[in-house]
């Protein structure tokens, strides 16, 4: 019974699956101590350590057991075969034990403003949730989408995109799938209607995966990609993202409020007695109190303060505070105004998220400071130049697509980490500018239409009992490559034609 209840465990209940632990590390075994050293990476290691006097077998070897280690993190994240913190902590562990960074250096690879953000927005959207602001989201959605099944569909779209743009998916989505069901049973009552639940259910996952690329604060793959620039010279500010991600969640839920009522056509048109239930019941929550007012204004100064960090924060201060740095500052002011305790953040946050990104950053650098990632980058745009796609606009639509592909395969988060450098060291080497290719990567990853597993949302409304995993195979083969096609349109005619980003630059 016990070994039952482990393997149907979910997210950082898990516990270690044994088979894909084995099969883990036996690749990294052959490809770190069986498979022959390649003439390619002694050049690589040359090339880079070459003036340094450094031991250049040692240091292609070491690239080669970075090159193991990342191909162990993908089957790790891919299965969930141990905890995904412990894959966070192999990540230095496996940095010691071979001697690649010393000891004294392991913390700092762990530690980045990006790692503050991430912890920050988690505590933040934790606050919202403790007041019942995520309700009240919901309660203004309702008021103002009217009756019609379609309206009350784009005001999901939006209701869901814009708050997940600034707090977690999984909050916006609990948020929204009790309102779905009273509307679908309410209206069930007296029409049979299962393919309205359905499509008011997919819509709210849909809206939180379209909804992610709009801010920084949208999901981890956007902070880590943050980082991931940070760490080549490249600073992205609060509002250059999202000048940059409006178009896709803008013109996605324009073509997703097109799309899902023609896969899933509802019974019913007109939603009217099930509305008019509704709104009589949320009516019974009043008027917002004052600590709710309060706990609103702060999250605002916080919203305006990221806006505002790269320009007046910086003129005034002499330096930026970093979007790390602005979270963390809303996160204390809740605590010093008496909003909220530390004991809320330790049962509220999920601090197994924050190891993991923490180890996903270190992953990051060490496949950067080894020369892994160049070497991996040379290969791909060796493989991908008869084909044209080797640089500019042709390479950020290749990375958008292998970006969208791998989402479905491992978690968003995960995949930014796994190729996040690799395509970076891509667009230096090949002359293209990496903000187009790293905030492209980084949009791509909100992709995970295919499986119930693919997000957070997804997971929180298939758990409703209402859809089946046949639902989301249907949304998505209309929806991926709708998805796909707006990314394309968006680097092409809104990133480099519109907003003049020059795809052979190397900033905004």
């Amino acid at each position: 019974m016990a070994d039952s209840e482990q393997t149907h465990s979910g997210g950082f209940a898990k516990t270690t699956d044994f088979k894909w632990l084995g099969i883990g590390v036996v690749v990294f075994i052959l490809i770190a101590f069986v498979m022959p050293l390649p003439e390619s990476m002694m050049l690589k290691a040359e090339e880079i350590f070459g003036s340094t006097g450094a031991d250049i077998p040692l240091k292609a070897h070491h690239i080669q057991l970075i090159l193991a280690l990342l191909a162990t993190c993908v089957i790790f994240f891919a299965t969930e075969a141990i905890p995904l913190p412990a894959v966070a902590l192999i990540i230095g562990l496996v940095q010691l034990f071979f001697g690649i960074t010393e000891p004294s250096r392991i913390v700092s690879t762990y530690a980045h403003d990006a790692v503050w953000f991430i912890a920050g927005s988690l505590a933040l959207g934790a606050t919202l949730v403790k007041y019942g602001l995520d309700k009240r989201v919901g309660m203004l959605v309702i008021n103002l989408a009217g009756t019609k099944t379609r309206m009350i569909v784009i005001g999901i779209l939006i209701g869901t995109a814009i708050p997940t743009a600034f707090i977690g998916e999984h909050a916006v989505a609990a948020m929204y799938v009790p309102i779905a069901i009273a509307l679908y049973t309410l209206t069930n009552r007296s029409t049979p209607a299962p393919r309205l639940g359905t499509l008011l259910l997919v819509t709210i996952a849909v809206g939180c995966m379209i909804g992610g690329p709009m801010s920084p604060t949208g999901g981890a793959r956007n902070a880590l990609m943050i980082g991931f620039l940070s760490n080549i010279g490249i600073e992205v500010s609060f509002m250059q993202w999202v000048t940059m991600g409006v178009f896709y969640t803008i013109v996605m839920i324009v073509v997703m409020a097109f799309i899902l009522p023609l896969l899933f056509k509802p019974e019913v048109n007109d939603l009217s007695g099930a509305v008019a239930l509704l709104k009589q019941d949320l009516e019974k929550h009043g008027p917002m109190t004052k600590k709710q007012i309060s706990v609103a204004l702060i999250m605002l100064l916080v919203v305006v303060l990221w806006i505002i960090d790269k320009s007046v924060t910086k003129s005034i201060l002499g330096f930026s505070l970093g979007l790390g740095g602005v979270a963390m500052f809303g996160v204390v002011l809740y605590m010093l105004l008496g909003f909220t305790s530390w004991k809320d953040y330790e049962d509220k946050v999920s601090w197994g998220v924050i190891i993991l990104y923490a180890g996903c950053i270190s992953l990051g650098f060490v496949f950067k400071s080894t020369g892994a990632s160049s070497w991996f980058a040379d290969q791909i745009i060796n493989l991908v130049a008869p084909l044209g796609l080797n640089s500019g606009v042709g390479l950020v639509i290749l990375v958008g697509v292998i970006g969208a592909i791998l989402t479905n395969l491992m978690s968003a988060g995960a995949t930014v980490a796994v190729i996040g450098p690799v395509v970076l060291d891509m667009a230096q080497s090949s002359g293209t500018n990496p903000i187009l290719v790293g905030v492209g990567l980084a949009i791509a990853t909100s992709m995970a239409y295919w499986l119930v597993i693919g997000t957070p949302a997804s997971s929180i409304v298939y758990a409703s009992g209402q859809l089946e995993s046949k639902d989301f195979i249907r949304m998505a083969t209309l929806g991926w490559p709708a998805a796909l096609i707006v990314l394309a349109l968006m680097v092409i005619i809104y990133w480099v034609g519109f907003l003049g980003i020059n795809p052979s630059g190397i900033g905004f």
